[in-house]
């Protein structure tokens, strides 16, 4: 089969040369389609079941809520993992689902069970968002110009951006954090109550049955028909003020008779408050204590470069239209950075693996010519991965674009062409009278089988790898099937390929009388294969003490280097920035805790690398995270480490943030991640 292949690629050299101009522009097309991220999703299917109970402990909630709930789900099919976290008004529950199952099949299984639990009046549960622990993309926060109050920001994000946010198709949620919602309080005077007899009860239920609009059918007036409806939804203060609760010997009794109504915001669940300085929009510093953020997270399986352009539209046209003046959404945190960041280093380094072995390979063939055609397999054979990648649904990411290796890429073409180069310099008259591809065929065929051998040994190792299970293969199994895919690739233009285009690029010098020499002669290769020829003939001499030295040596080195190895989780991925917890005592109220951040923030602003701080300080009020008011969560974003004037590490700034804070906070516990490595970690 491999010698039929090599034949027929020979015979049809023109249409050999189009399928691998074919595969490049294909490649090109499906790197340029195909998923991008920094980091690879590694989590199973997750879902999480959120139930409020406001203003009531952890006990009860637990009791009450939490007991019922883990009732109804806990024979729920496919789920491997449960767990719940019950804080006061709050429990969070987190279903771990088996490898492969459908995120639809997992939600509709828990949302059909959970309706089963009997549960107090007003808790509702829910499910939170689809999606994953690398879903969280992009992260904003509503500046204002004009010293709007946090409850006038909090309303233009619940009713103007988040909305609008929520419409990009893709988007799973968008979680708000920070802001005072806004509320209409009645505040009643027992002494009014019980002057006209009436309880909290009566004004509960005037208010309801006061608050909504109904409809009168048509009014017919000659062939024309107007829709009646009655306006009855509530929309000011003086609407409220004006609800007749009761009547007293025919008189009305409104609200504004047994008290007064007046707006203030509901009981906050987070502070969210940012710091931007030398930022590369020009502006200097700005520091706020009290604003909103919004976490857009992307749907499971999501392209990032996709989604991000269309949140960074969206961004653009809110500002442009819809946003109050004096107000607008600025970004604090894109994943953009980083994956252009990743794509960049991993292009770079693709071009340096390339201008290494192009040195290499003129060094040790002797033929920039040969060593050009060995090299032009490397980016075909990438190419040819990016196809499959985006046939089998591989996203290029650090890992599975790290996993190429250009050295094992190229091993089938440097035999191939070393064999074709050997033979050109040993044809004979009568060979050059049967012409140049016929004898390229004999040459090819010597080393093809050879080939294809070596190159299925090298996949076949891999199959370990293919048959991981959960983390393991979402983590392992794109890196060995993406080298796969290049391997293979590499081997099938080392067959086809390379030996049409050697008989293009040789055929002046086979039909040459004189063709002089075909490689440059290097004295260097010259001494060391004497050298290597003396060496391999000592060895065989002795045999078993070579095999038996050769084994001591290897075990010996091996024994050693794994008792220094260290061991990580997960590979780490530099992403330029920090994510900083601090827990305060419990027991601290929320005010009591949002006094010191400010000081936090201005403890790590001190270092010129840093341009961007957001402090989350409590939880959201969608309750995804059900953290209590003493936890402290700070992004640090850093500047580009190439404008960086002193001369740190990112390592040397970390030590120095650390020893800052806990000199500054004595008590206050500090730790150290960034943002994708702290969401896998959770999860």
């Amino acid at each position: 089969m491999i010698i039929k292949l090599i034949q027929l690629s020979l015979k049809f050299r023109i249409p050999t040369i189009v399928i691998g101009l074919f595969t490049v522009f294909v490649g090109v097309y499906s790197w340029v389609t195909m998923r991008k991220e920094a980091y690879p999703d590694i989590a199973d299917t997750q879902v999480r079941v959120i139930a409020k109970y406001t203003g009531r402990a952890a006990l009860e909630v637990e009791e009450r809520v939490t007991l019922p709930i883990e009732r109804v789900l806990n024979n729920t099919p496919r789920v491997i993992i449960r767990r719940s976290r019950t804080i006061n008004g709050l429990v969070v529950f987190q279903f771990v689902f088996e490898d492969g199952t459908d995120d639809y099949f997992a939600r509709t299984r828990l949302l059909e069970k959970v309706r089963d639990a009997v549960l107090p009046p007003g808790v509702e549960p829910g499910l939170g968002p689809m999606s994953s622990p690398t879903g969280e993309i992009f992260r904003y926060v509503i500046q204002s110009d004009k010293n709007h109050t946090p409850m006038e920001i909090r309303t233009v994000q619940d009713w103007i951006v988040m909305p609008k946010m929520l419409g990009i198709p893709g988007i799973a949620d968008v979680v708000t954090f920070g802001g005072l919602v806004k509320q209409y309080h009645i505040i009643t005077s027992p002494d009014k109550l019980f002057r006209y007899k009436l309880e909290i009860n009566d004004v509960i239920t005037a208010v309801q049955n006061n608050n909504l609009n109904t409809g009168g059918n048509l009014m017919l007036e000659g062939e024309q028909g107007f829709p009646i409806r009655s306006l009855g939804a509530l929309r000011t203060t003086k609407d409220i003020e004006n609800i007749v609760v009761t009547e007293r010997n025919g008189v009305p009794v409104f609200i504004h008779d047994i008290g007064k109504v007046e707006i203030f915001p509901s009981l906050p669940t987070g502070v969210l408050g940012y710091t931007f300085q030398h930022h590369n929009d020009g502006m200097d510093r700005i520091d706020v204590d009290a604003s909103v953020q919004g976490l857009v997270a992307m749907r499971r399986w999501g392209d990032t470069e996709d989604m991000l352009l269309k949140i960074r539209a969206k961004v653009d046209e809110i500002n442009e239209k819809y946003m109050p003046e004096g107000m607008k959404m600025r970004m604090s945190y894109d994943r953009g950075d980083l994956v252009n960041y990743t794509l960049r280093t991993v292009g770079k380094t693709l071009i340096e693996g390339i201008t290494i072995v192009v040195l290499v390979l003129i060094f040790f063939i002797g033929s920039v010519r040969a060593a050009l055609v060995v090299t032009a397999i490397i980016p075909i054979s990438i190419l040819f991965a990016f196809i499959m990648m985006q046939i089998t649904g591989i996203s290029a990411n650090l890992l599975s674009l790290g996993a190429i290796d250009f050295g094992i890429i190229v091993d089938g073409a440097v035999v191939m062409v070393e064999n074709l180069m050997r033979r050109y310099k040993e044809v004979t008259p009568q060979d050059k009278k049967n012409g140049i591809v016929s004898y390229t065929f004999d040459a090819a065929r010597e080393v093809g089988t050879e080939i294809f051998f070596a190159v299925t040994i090298i996949i076949l190792a891999y199959l370990p790898i293919f048959t991981f299970q959960r983390i393991e293969a979402k983590l392992f199994s794109p890196m060995a099937y993406t080298l796969s895919y290049a391997i293979l690739g590499s081997m099938i233009f080392s067959l086809t390929l390379i030996p049409v285009i050697m008989t293009f690029l040789y055929r002046k010098y086979f039909e040459s009388p004189n063709p002089g020499k075909i490689e440059f002669h290097n004295p260097l290769i010259e001494w060391l294969t004497n050298r290597y020829e003396h060496w391999v003939n000592a060895c065989i001499k002795k045999s078993f003490q070579t095999v038996l030295a050769s084994v001591v040596v290897v075990v010996t080195i091996s024994t050693v280097g794994a008792a220094r190895m260290g061991s990580e989780f997960l590979p780490e991925l530099d992403e330029g920035g920090f994510t900083l917890r601090g827990f305060f005592p419990v027991g601290i109220s929320l005010q009591g805790a949002a006094k010191f951040v400010p000081e936090v923030r201005k403890v790590i602003a001190k270092n010129e690398q840093v341009n961007v701080i957001l402090s989350q300080l409590g939880r959201n009020d969608d309750g995804t995270d059900p953290l209590g008011n003493n936890r402290l969560e700070v992004y640090i974003g850093l500047k580009d480490y190439d404008t960086w004037t002193e001369k740190i590490t990112k390592k040397d700034l970390l030590i120095r943030l650390r020893n800052d804070l806990e000199a500054s906070f004595p008590g206050v516990k500090w730790s150290f991640s960034q943002p994708i490595m702290d969401n896998l970690s959770e999860a």
